[in-house]
């Protein structure tokens, strides 16, 4: 099913083209379009405002709104900005949406102007509520990349009709957003393997505390492997935990005194699995029990080696910035944004 917004929007292109009306002749107020459509006033003021983000329609203030001229309106149809979406938090930690990406998305935008818009902590839904309203009344043409956003500022997007492309898995129920991720099944595949291969006996998974749809795939994976491999459900733990260094380390220590076999760490992010490796670095372990810990998501901004058998995407930063965009700007040509997705294949590194 369509969001409304953009259901309504379909409807009056429709609407425009079955009665034949020209560029320069008058459209519906946002109260007639309410009417004549049966919606409420804001659906109807947010699709009149995404027909004028797509130059379909022209609002002139006091004057009204008016069916657009193709000639005059294709004049510059390029983005002229693209607001990246992400929680501060996870782009200090861990270097989300980082240098290699912003050159990407640069590259193929070279006239955008590339805006950071930092989630708050409460109220994401509201904020970004926000920019989606100050973009659907913007002259210019602008876009959205969100970075591990939730299901409620992805509905928000998707209800927006504006150009969007998600980095990561669509949430359960989203649908009509364009998306890009790595291969989250692989990378569960690849890790559990590895794991396996250095007769790991046990496994902890340290997600982030805010789990995603990718999360739920990759964890996915790993049970599947751990049923081909023979292994009962009691040999895999998850932990669920905040970006503290303290609460991970604590965290791990439990699961590691608990287990008498050799234990395989897999962790989200390479901030846990240092902080992990820090805390293993001040005991004195049986090296044939050492725990081997293995990282999903390597996004740091600094060029230093990760010492961690860790996944790599088969694309570089810079060429995944330049999907992105592309995905952008195939949008605002028209095309839709279900249709637009890319699972990127990705490799094992072991240092």
């Amino acid at each position: 099913m369509k969001p409304a917004i953009v259901d309504l929007a379909a409807r009056i292109q429709s609407d425009i083209q079955q009665r034949k009306l020209q560029p320069g002749d008058p459209y519906y107020t946002t109260s007639e379009t309410a009417r004549s459509f049966q919606v409420s006033g804001t659906t109807a003021n947010r699709a009149l405002q995404l027909l004028t983000q797509r130059r379909v329609l022209v609002r002139k203030q006091r004057a009204g709104t008016f069916i657009a001229d193709p000639e005059s309106t294709q004049a510059d149809p390029s983005l002229q900005r693209v607001h990246l979406v992400v929680h501060q938090k996870y782009l200090e930690r861990e270097g989300l949406l980082a240098d290699g990406i912003l050159i990407g998305l640069q590259r193929e935008l070279p006239e955008a102007e590339l805006e950071f818009n930092f989630l708050p902590h409460r109220d994401e839904e509201a904020y970004v509520e926000e920019i989606v309203n100050r973009a659907l009344k913007s002259s210019e043409t602008e876009a959205f990349v969100l970075q591990r956003a939730q299901v409620g500022v992805q509905r928000i997007l998707a209800e927006s009709g504006l150009p969007t492309v998600v980095n990561g898995v669509l949430q359960p129920s989203i649908t009509g957003l364009a998306h890009i991720d790595r291969d989250q099944s692989q990378i569960g595949r690849l890790l559990f393997q590895h794991l396996l291969q250095q007769k790991c006996q046990r496994l902890l998974v340290v997600f982030r505390d805010q789990v995603t749809a990718g999360d739920h795939r990759l964890l996915d994976a790993v049970q599947q492997e751990l049923h081909a491999a023979g292994w009962d459900i009691d040999r895999l733990t998850v932990r669920c935990l905040p970006a503290d260094d303290r609460a991970i380390q604590v965290s791990a220590q439990e699961v590691l005194e608990q287990a008498s076999a050799r234990l395989g760490i897999l962790c989200r992010s390479e901030p846990a699995a240092r902080a992990i490796a820090a805390r293993l670095s001040e005991q004195k372990r049986n090296r044939k029990k050492q725990p081997e810990i293995v990282v999903a998501d390597r996004f740091a901004r600094d060029t230093a080696p990760c010492p961690f058998p860790h996944i790599q995407a088969q694309l570089s930063p810079e060429a995944y910035g330049q999907e992105i965009a592309r995905m952008l700007i195939q949008q605002v040509q028209g095309a839709r944004p279900e249709t637009l997705f890319h699972n990127v294949p990705v490799e094992l590194v072991v240092p």
